[in-house]
């Protein structure tokens, strides 16, 4: 077949963390797109990836804040974070979850404090997986906060309660931090606002952004139908070391989000796509790019780059040498996953791109029954270990009755027997 170089060879698929101080190669399994038995943290490993816009709106927040702490100085960058909530009838304080009540809040605090008391910034919006609405921001302070001040000392990290492990000692924070932190204890509450915390930057601009850009993920992790089209980062203020004159218009952030990906990889990932489209059309698929959803379903691109870390591809002069570069570099990878996970030498993958079918990339009914049946399975299986459960702890409360009534059996019995003459 005519497949721009692709011969029809036969190969043949695979499949970090440091605790805060104070200061003073088991084989990779066989890959399957289809697992229903995977552990809750490989689920979460292998969650998708953000869509397309929210990554680059991630890309475009990583280099703006790099931009704003090389130009304004690392000392003068705080992260700011801030919660929503009211008190209940009891007391007791509650995270606010509706979304655009969130927004008039912040909205109200945005203008009238925030963009008055800061040069610029950048603002995140992130649903808890509690369902509260929190605010993340990056601001540009009007002097250096950061100092000498000793960040474990500061801000001792927390356990598994959420409650810090140690008290905090303020004494290496400067005053300017320190009136930072007396101006939020008094205005936050004034607009609806509970928790807050101000934090100078740790360590460079890029580490904060990439750290930023996290809560975008877990922002669409949480997001609920309602939150639909709501805005997640919003730029404020002048983005200039000069100062606004009277009458000009606010300049923007330096980079946006509405670019496109023209690196290496990129054009790799774009040829390596073209191969297997090619491969399926000439096996009988009318693959295009508005049917393609339809036949692999919305989440086509995360399930081809699962399948891609297993596959070979072709490599030719048809491509650029970017390109090429990087589909070798692919190769090599999936051939050294290959041998580590105990492959044959004599092939150097799981699949060759021309033996790519379209159930490596949609589930076949036989997977689709398999799954079914797996699942109940797991639930008749679930039941079993919930019903043994409450027998024994039927049986452990009957023994307890049992050992309590023989207690006051003898205890009657011994006065009965003080009685007798």
């Amino acid at each position: 077949m005519d497949t721009h170089g692709l011969p029809a060879s036969t190969s043949g698929t695979e499949r970090q963390d440091g605790a805060p101080a104070r200061s003073a190669g088991a084989p990779s399994p066989l890959p399957c797109l289809f697992v229903t038995t995977a552990s809750k943290e490989e689920k979460e490993e292998e969650k998708p990836p953000l869509p397309g816009p929210r990554k680059k709106q991630a890309d475009a927040l990583t280099e703006n804040i790099k931009w704003m702490a090389e130009t304004f100085g690392h000392e003068r960058i705080g992260f700011l974070t801030l919660t929503l909530g009211d008190e209940d009838a009891g007391g007791r304080y509650r995270n606010l979850r509706d979304r655009k009540e969130a927004q008039r809040r912040f909205h109200s605090l945005l203008t009238n404090v925030i963009a008055k008391r800061y040069q610029c910034g950048v603002t995140i919006t992130e649903r808890h997986r509690n369902g509260g609405i929190h605010f993340h921001l990056a601001v540009v302070c009007a002097a250096d906060i950061r100092g000498q001040i000793d960040f474990d000392a500061c801000f001792p990290p927390k356990g598994l309660g959420g409650k810090p492990l140690y008290k905090p000692d303020y004494s290496t924070a400067n005053e300017a931090i320190k009136r930072e932190w007396a101006f939020w204890r008094r205005v936050a509450k004034l607009y609806g606002f509970g928790r807050h915390q101000l934090q100078p930057m740790r360590s460079n601009g890029e580490a904060l952004g990439r750290y930023l850009g996290e809560y975008l993920s877990k922002d669409w992790a949480h997001r609920l139908p309602e939150d639909k089209g709501a805005r997640c980062v919003r730029y404020f203020g002048h983005w200039s070391n000069e100062v606004r004159a009277i009458g000009e218009r606010r300049k923007a952030p330096p980079y946006g989000s509405r670019f496109g990906w023209m690196t290496p990889r990129a054009k790799a990932w774009r040829e390596l796509v073209r191969q297997v489209v090619i491969v399926l059309r000439y096996k009988g698929a009318k693959i295009t790019e508005q049917n393609i959803k339809d036949i692999f379903g919305p989440k086509w691109a995360w399930k081809m780059g699962k399948l891609f870390e297993s596959v070979r591809f072709e490599v030719g002069d048809w491509q650029a040498e970017p390109a090429r570069v990087a589909i070798e570099e692919h190769n090599f990878k999936v051939q050294a996953r290959w041998l580590v996970g105990g492959g044959d030498p004599a092939r150097s993958c799981w699949w060759h791109v021309t033996e790519i079918t379209l159930d490596h990339l949609r589930p076949s009914p036989e997977w689709i029954k398999q799954g079914q049946e797996l699942k109940l399975a797991k639930e008749c299986e679930a039941e079993i270990r919930r019903r043994l459960r409450a027998l024994e702890e039927t049986n452990r409360d009957k023994a307890e009755q049992r050992r309590i009534l023989a207690e006051v059996a003898d205890s009657f019995q011994s006065e009965a027997k003080g009685a007798q003459p």
